[in-house]
């Protein structure tokens, strides 16, 4: 019998106990999977959002729970545009509906300007402009109306920016959208579009350091320091992820425990023959992975479904896209193994510990 084979007999010798040790540890996997695909598609998100109209960083407000509750006077802009190092400025409301995202962009500013045309013409009036991305899955095109709330706007022409969070959505006047948010004279963030020869960052610091009660977000890591939700979130998801892990842990523990108690003899048998202890333990560390990585396979599927379920019934949910990259697979690999591993440590102890002559008086 091959090695492989012989983990599996044992593994099905108790295939209830084997199942429900592993439903446990898939649960863990899927939630850091589930945790981390989210995690990870809001800081993408975030480094759309932030330059968006090809801005190099935007200002917003200090301790908002969520990068679109920024509230901000639209007047700063001009007071922002007159420090040394910026070169112009951008007014934007970013409006999260359940027909997808709409940006209220200030004509004649720079996002706006930015907007390359490959459809129709540009706005006038109350009109609206359709990312090239979302009238494809929305099969819209200029001379359509789009119904934004309880209202609908003639849709002059598509656009593309090459940015997939801008391409997917709606651009309307900033006024129309303030009326729509019903925050007349507010906007979530102010685009900076530096001076040539100016470092993004500094102009970012001396911002703050001007206009106190602001942050300047210059990459999508620093989302953080003003999106208090997504801080929670990721401070609760990772301690979670740690009682998952002890838990697993445990159970792991346990089954493997039993199964050595109900093997003893068995053990005592294959040192008698010349299994040396390393052997043993490699056994009974393979059995323990065995485990771990059937749970890995659940929980990876998951975790998968969780982080769609939960992005399509967000209030946020086109804010909150999961992005499954290798690194987020790698960390529930990273779990399923160090679940068995940890889990393995206490039988394997009490294997190698029989003397053949104890085992095989075991009854």
């Amino acid at each position: 019998m091959t090695w492989a084979g012989l983990v599996v007999r044992n593994l099905l010798r108790r295939p209830a106990r084997t199942s429900l040790t592993a439903a446990g540890v898939a649960l863990g996997v899927a939630l850091i999977v589930a945790l981390l695909s989210v995690t990870a598609g809001a800081k993408k998100t975030a480094d759309q959002l932030i330059h968006v109209g090809r801005a190099d960083f935007g200002l917003f407000q200090a301790g908002a729970s969520d990068l679109t509750l920024s509230r901000l006077p639209e007047g700063l802009a001009d007071e922002v545009a007159r420090q040394p190092g910026v070169a112009a400025t951008g007014r934007i409301y970013l409006y999260v509906t359940n027909a997808g995202l709409v940006f209220g962009f200030a004509r004649g500013e720079f996002p706006a300007q930015r907007l390359v045309i490959t459809q129709g013409r540009r706005a006038a009036g109350d009109e609206a402009l359709v990312g090239d991305a979302r009238a494809r899955t929305k099969h819209l095109h200029a001379g359509d109306t789009v119904a934004v709330g309880r209202r609908r706007f003639h849709v002059a022409g598509v656009f593309h920016t090459g940015d997939p969070f801008e391409d997917g959505g709606l651009v309307l006047p900033l006024r129309a959208v303030q009326r729509l948010a019903g925050r007349p004279g507010d906007v979530t963030t102010i685009s900076v579009a530096v001076s040539l020869g100016a470092r993004p960052h500094d102009v970012a610091r001396r911002l703050e350091h001007v206009f106190p009660g602001t942050t300047a977000v210059t990459e999508p890591g620093q989302v953080v320091k003003i999106d208090t939700s997504s801080r929670v979130i990721v401070s609760t998801g990772w301690i979670i992820s740690l009682l998952a892990l002890i838990v697993g842990g445990i159970a792991v523990t346990n089954t493997m425990a039993m199964s050595v108690f109900e093997r003893v003899r068995e053990i005592g048998i294959l040192r008698a023959v010349g299994w040396r202890t390393t052997r043993i333990s490699a056994l009974i560390v393979s059995e323990a992975v065995g485990i771990c990585l059937l749970a890995l396979a659940v929980g990876l599927a998951l975790g998968y479904a969780a982080a769609q379920v939960f992005s399509e019934h967000a209030a946020a949910g086109p804010l909150l896209q999961p992005d499954f990259t290798a690194g987020v697979f790698a960390w529930g690999l990273a779990f399923a193994l160090g679940v068995g591993v940890l889990g393995a440590v206490y039988p394997t102890w009490r294997a190698v510990r029989l003397t053949p002559v104890e085992a095989l008086r075991h009854e």
